[in-house]
């Protein structure tokens, strides 16, 4: 009895692994697609990481950054980042501020573009109760509405600064809201990924 329970259990344990290996191999983030751009006659290789904040004294919730680097005709390279930060519904403005930080070097981007998104979700509470016949039912008890800051910014990453992301060993994000400094630290993969970008042909 007890041999045939562990056998189950791995069974179990290898199905929900192999799920999960599914998954994060399906998801968009961390890949680097590439296409031509024919409008604009060009080359273009993106790549979208996800990085969430575990302070919680932050008002960061969640972050993701786009990084479109675009090979023209003549071999000019140019590189764009498309940042949004998802913030908790009482945090202050953000600053329309965004500094590379490379290897402890502080290099301001110039913004484009910045957008500013409030958004409201509603959940249900729910409790499961049992009936006369002793059959357990789900019920609804109440809603909970949760609000948040959506912000995103666009920028250009000077051809310069990209080579010198190339050859850090650390690479960190800055913004400001508030009296809270907000700092991005990409996980190791992508960063790593990041530079896989730059040296893309």
């Amino acid at each position: 009895m007890k041999t045939t329970f562990r056998i189950n259990a791995l069974y179990r344990i290898t199905g929900i692994g192999l799920v999960c290996l599914m998954l994060s191999g399906c998801s968009t983030y961390n890949r680097i697609y590439s296409e031509n751009d024919i409008v604009y006659s060009t080359k273009r290789y993106e790549l979208k990481y996800s990085y969430r904040d575990l302070n919680r004294r932050s008002p960061l919730q969640f972050f993701t950054q786009s990084i479109v680097k675009e090979i023209d005709r003549n071999n000019e390279v140019s590189y764009r980042a498309y940042d949004a930060l998802f913030l908790s519904s009482s945090s202050f403005r953000i600053e329309e501020k965004a500094i590379l930080i490379i290897d402890d070097k502080p290099f301001p981007m110039v913004i484009d573009k910045m957008e500013f998104e409030n958004t409201k979700s509603i959940s249900e509470n729910t409790a499961s109760i049992q009936t006369v016949d002793s059959t357990t039912v789900s019920v609804v008890t109440g809603f909970t509405e949760s609000y948040r800051k959506i912000t995103r910014f666009s920028y250009k990453i000077p051809v310069s600064t990209a080579m010198e992301i190339r050859k850090a060993d650390r690479l960190s994000i800055r913004y400001y809201a508030g009296p809270s400094m907000i700092t991005i630290k990409p996980r190791k993969r992508s960063f790593n990924k990041i530079k896989e970008l730059i040296d893309r042909r």
